[in-house]
């Protein structure tokens, strides 16, 4: 279709359970896709929801959405799957000599990614596995002191006969992590030469490119574990992108990044460590784009999917964002949008512990093969989906639309034998406490992300997305006092919706460590070495320098201290004069004290300047979301039927409005006990709760009326 190319910008998100689409077309309108995750080939899951978005739009098949598309989006679980089931590629280290065993010597602290249960039983604690085996680690006879002086030269002859040998082990990728390559990276660049010379089909990934921080345990793992999923990701996105062209689109895939935006093919597979949990970034990012929209700049971005619940924190509009977050219990250097989750899905799957003869749920989880018992296709555990189709919240034969049918014989069965009979109870009441566990988990983890924080959670208004999230949104909302929960138009494809509101964003970073006040020569020399990188790279993507967007922080800290925080200054590449960071010092103290405390500050210890980092950002134009006017009209018109459901309030199942979201209509009020049914979800609107359409046609929920 000549006449509708570039029409359509599209987004897949692939998911634990779900692989999700949304395509947007030029006036703002989404239609959603969706289909089962496929674990043994992404990508057919992903071409799969493309087809589906495609028949909801009455096109042929997919060849004809791909053909139409001016821009194709992507978020995948591929790095994450790989580190999380040990299928990553063997891996291999060089480093200097003297620091072969930094990866096992970790910083003493080996406690960081360990549940709060376990930390208290230290002694029964270790260290995490090795990320790479010892006979995989070469040791270099080179060194580089903190200036950069070159103290002892790199041997080529050395180091091809440690590549060989690494290859010769089984190496299908090698990190290079040399000491003080922050201050001068020459030699882990001659080491890249050899390694590409001798063998051009190992995968490379060098400290000074990944993660050109201080710190070589950080800047080390960091660098294996690019090193260890780089070649998945990069066969992945590569063999996605030729059978995307094979079926109609004219450019390449753009992937997102866990710091919330995309980058092309080829930028992604030199740094797939930017790929961990991209998908719940990109759900954050969609619910910053939509808050901004409806003048919402507080808000708790909620994703409860088949297989996790997470969550993120959007402050005065800004997207919190964790600059050294835990990987498989290591502190690593990647710039990623601050998440906290648990496992607690629609998945879940709900179990009785022998020693208390207690009712327990999560964290193990069905996933998408064989899933909840409920789905029919092999699984007989019982799960949190089960629950809620016993509970009456879910429409057996409209789930997914009614391209999946909910077999509640099989759920009952699922709930009676594991959970009901050993404990003693009906099926529903063993179901109403499955549900009410799961929304404790909940609760529990926005607590820890606000309140343990420093935040209220009265102050936000919380998004609530992911195809399970809508049901039990309110109910965990009414737990912490929160009044207003958004379920976006595309809940249950909310990440996809994120992806097709990102821009191209490149980062880039340096550490310089220096005494507060600095001199303004050399903070405008540090910052205009990574401008002209970033210009480059941008104009190479085919961004206009007119259309680039530039923003510069500092990481500082008080000086013996060991809390950094991350200072954004003005937008722009002007030389910043001492007056401006005069005021970049101030926001520091300002800062530090809304995080840790007011009176928490150290002022008399002075500041420094640890790192510089800059993000720049070449802007995609896209559509404005579609809005529509108000209507006046009664909800009753959407009334689609009613059903007995359960609900905590009332001894016995309520008689209870079910409502057809296709037939809702803006302005639409309705009073709880109700049932809001969408193609991709079910909205539960509680009976103490209203339930409003606004103009984007989204379902805001007013907890308590």
């Amino acid at each position: 279709m000549s006449d509708s190319r570039g029409r359509y910008l599209v987004g897949v998100d692939v998911g634990g359970t779900f692989t999700d689409c949304v395509a947007m077309d030029a006036g703002g309108t989404m239609t959603v896709g969706k289909a089962l995750s496929t674990p043994d080939d992404y990508s057919v899951g992903a071409l799969n929801a493309v087809r589906d978005a495609a028949g909801n739009l009455r096109l042929r098949d997919e060849d004809e959405l791909l053909s139409s598309a001016r821009l194709f989006f992507h978020a995948c679980t591929i790095g994450d799957n790989a580190l999380l089931t040990g299928s990553g590629a063997v891996t291999g280290l060089i480093t200097t000599k003297g620091f072969a065993d930094t990866l096992r010597i970790m910083r003493g602290r080996f406690t960081d990614g360990v549940p709060e249960s376990e930390i208290f039983h230290l002694s029964r604690l270790d260290k995490p596995a090795p990320m790479v085996q010892r006979p995989l680690i070469k040791e270099m006879d080179e060194r580089v002191d903190y200036k950069g002086a070159v103290l002892v030269r790199l041997d080529p002859e050395q180091v091809a006969r440690a590549v060989d040998e690494l290859v010769g082990e089984g190496a299908e990728a090698v990190a290079v992590s040399l000491i003080w390559s922050v201050a001068n990276d020459s030699h882990e660049r001659a080491i890249a030469e050899v390694v590409r010379e001798r063998h051009p089909e190992v995968f490379l990934s060098l400290s000074s490119e990944v993660a050109p921080y201080l710190g070589e345990y950080e800047r080390t793992a960091t660098t294996v574990f690019n090193a260890c999923i780089g070649p998945r990701i990069s066969a992945y996105i590569r063999r996605l992108g030729g059978r995307l062209r094979e079926r109609g689109l004219s450019g390449q895939p753009l992937i997102m990044q866990s710091y919330g935006g995309v980058l092309g093919v080829e930028a992604t597979a030199k740094n797939a460590i930017g790929t961990i949990e991209s998908g719940p970034s990109a759900g954050v990012t969609g619910s910053a784009w939509l808050g901004r929209l409806m003048d919402l700049p507080d808000i708790l971005a909620t994703d409860m999917g088949g297989t996790t619940f997470k969550v993120s924190v959007i402050r005065d509009g800004v997207i919190e964002k964790d600059y050294k977050p835990v990987l498989l219990r290591h502190q690593i250097y990647a710039t990623k949008i601050w998440v906290e989750s648990i496992g607690a899905g629609g998945g879940s799957i709900a179990w009785t512990d022998p020693r208390t003869g207690l009712l327990k749920v999560g964290p193990e989880g069905a996933g998408a093969q064989p899933g909840p018992a409920c789905y029919g296709l092999g699984g007989v555990e019982p799960t949190v989906s089960d629950a809620d189709l016993v509970l009456g919240y879910l429409n057996p034969g409209y789930f997914l639309g009614g391209r999946l049918s909910l077999d509640a014989g099989r759920a009952r069965r699922a709930i009676e034998e594991k959970v009901a009979r050993p404990l003693g109870l009906s099926v529903e009441a063993a179901a109403g406490g499955i549900y009410r566990i799961i929304n404790a988990h909940m609760s529990d983890l926005i607590r820890r992300a606000t309140v343990e924080r420093g935040y209220d959670p009265r102050d936000f208004t919380l998004f609530a997305f992911g195809g399970a999230g809508p049901v039990h949104a309110a109910r965990y909302a009414a737990e912490l006092g929160i009044k207003q929960v958004v379920v976006p138009l595309t809940a249950s494809v909310h990440s996809a919706t994120g992806l097709v509101g990102s821009d191209v964003v490149y980062q880039y970073g340096k550490s310089e460590r220096l005494q507060v006040p600095a001199e303004p020569e050399r903070v405008n020399h540090t910052f205009d070495e990574m401008v002209r990188r970033a210009r480059a790279d941008l104009v190479a993507a085919g961004f206009e320098e007119t259309g680039v967007r530039i923003e510069r922080s500092l990481d500082m800290r008080y000086r013996y201290q060991v809390h950094e925080l991350n200072v954004v200054m003005p937008e722009g590449t002007e030389p910043l004069s001492k007056q401006e960071l005069d005021g970049v010092y101030e926001r520091f103290d300002d800062l530090y004290e809304r995080t840790y405390g007011r009176g928490s500050g150290y002022r008399e210890a002075g500041k420094e300047i640890m790192n510089f980092r800059l993000t720049a950002t070449g802007t995609l134009d896209k559509p404005r979301i579609q809005s529509y006017p108000l209507s006046s009209a009664a909800a009753d018109g959407a009334l689609k039927g009613r059903r007995k459901v359960f609900f905590e309030e009332f001894d016995a199942p309520r008689d209870t409005p079910v409502y057809d979201f296709d037939a809702l209509r803006p302005g639409n009020e309705m009073s709880g006990p109700g049932i809001i049914e969408t193609p991709v979800t079910t909205i539960v609107v509680n009976p103490s709760d209203r339930a409003v359409v606004d103009a984007y046609r989204n379902v805001r929920l007013l907890v308590g009326g």
